[in-house]
């Protein structure tokens, strides 16, 4: 049988941040389903819907445009599946453009691999804007940034520097707003939140980790310093 296979750039916003990625395959399948759309499934014992998505976001990291990739069992016009689609999906997940992509194209998760994220993060005490930029750049100059995860096999200690492609900040009343840019894919990653943590403790920077507000603004596909759309028409072959 021939599918089609579809990618769709959308947002994860507003209460639409707390749905865990696992579940958001869930929301789209419902979404989905509702919509008359039909899909194409996994072959085997157990088979499930071919719903790929990018990069995940954390529970409560909101997205201004994340990719997901949704395969049809059906020939079906664009814009039609789009209206359908966006109609059944709740509030804070709208549907920004798609495209149909060939068989052949990669995965999302194969050619994504840098995110850009805005985190505003608030100030235990006063900092002075030219105190911000000396940590900022302090930090960018330190050859390592050791830091510590834990996970299931217990303490890691990880440079995360880099990882980091960009890290800049202003001070905005008793906030202060940072822009980060990291590297993502299958080798690994870092979180922004790991960035601001190790730019605190090592800087002396008396930042709010506790309360941070992420919002991821955009993932792309870095090539040769330049940030591409994975909608581009190069990605879709």
């Amino acid at each position: 049988m021939r599918t089609l296979r579809v990618r769709i750039a959308y947002t994860k916003m507003e209460e639409a941040k707390y749905i865990a990625h696992l579940d958001l395959a869930r929301v789209f399948e419902r979404a989905l389903r509702r919509a008359s759309v039909r899909l194409a499934y996994s072959e085997g014992f157990n088979p499930h819907p071919k719903i790929a998505f990018g990069s995940a976001l954390a529970v409560g990291v909101e997205g201004e445009q994340e990719y997901v990739d949704i395969e049809l069992a059906q020939e079906m016009d664009l814009k039609e599946l789009m209206g359908r689609l966006q109609e059944q999906l709740p509030t804070g997940i709208r549907l920004i453009e798609g495209r149909y992509v060939t068989q052949a194209a990669k995965a999302l998760m194969a050619v994504l691999n840098s995110a850009s994220y805005q985190v505003t993060a608030s100030l235990g005490l006063p900092v002075s804007e030219a105190r911000l930029q000396e940590g900022i750049q302090a930090w960018l100059a330190r050859q390592q940034v050791p830091y510590i995860r834990y996970n299931k096999k217990g303490r890691v200690e990880k440079d995360i520097r880099p990882w980091v492609k960009v890290l800049a900040g202003k001070i905005q009343g008793d906030e202060a707003i940072f822009d980060i840019e990291v590297e993502v894919g299958n080798q690994g990653s870092v979180r922004p939140e790991e960035v601001l943590g190790s730019l605190g403790d090592l800087e002396n920077l008396p930042l709010d980790l506790e309360h941070l507000r992420i919002k991821r603004t955009g993932i792309y596909v870095s090539y040769e310093g330049q940030k591409f759309s994975p909608l581009d028409e190069a990605f879709g072959k």
